[in-house]
């Protein structure tokens, strides 16, 4: 079913300012690889279960202030298992990338680009 003139430049205006915003949030992102800091991972998963129990501790003495308490530990633990601020051996590219050839490179191709290369594969298809 074939696109209306309206239909077509509202399509096109839709996708110029979605490649737009594309554009912003790849720009706000830092330059430099994010490193996995493990030591924060393994800390932030004891202090979820830590806050596990008290949150289940809380539940079972019936004190409401504890289970609150164990809310704010875990949620605490999840903050510290996200955060990755120091430098660690490996960089989430380097796990991404340890295979080689056609595979790792398609993974560094930009959103619009493997967008714009599936659209062509479809249309192609179609025909």
């Amino acid at each position: 079913m074939a696109l209306s003139e309206h239909e077509q430049r509202l399509l096109d205006e839709m996708e110029r300012g979605f490649y737009q915003s594309e554009a912003d949030v790849l720009q706000a992102g830092s330059s430099e690889p994010r490193r996995l800091n493990y030591r924060s991972l393994v800390l932030g998963i004891i202090v979820v279960i830590l806050g596990i129990g008290v949150l289940v501790t809380g539940v079972a003495v019936q004190l409401l202030w504890l289970g609150l308490i164990g809310f704010a530990v875990m949620l605490g633990g999840v903050i510290l298992m996200l955060s990755r601020r120091s430098s660690g051996p490996l960089t989430v590219e380097d796990i991404t990338s340890a295979g080689s050839g056609p595979k790792a490179s398609r993974s560094r191709e930009s959103l619009s680009e493997r967008m714009e290369r599936r659209w062509d594969q479809r249309m192609e298809g179609e025909r």
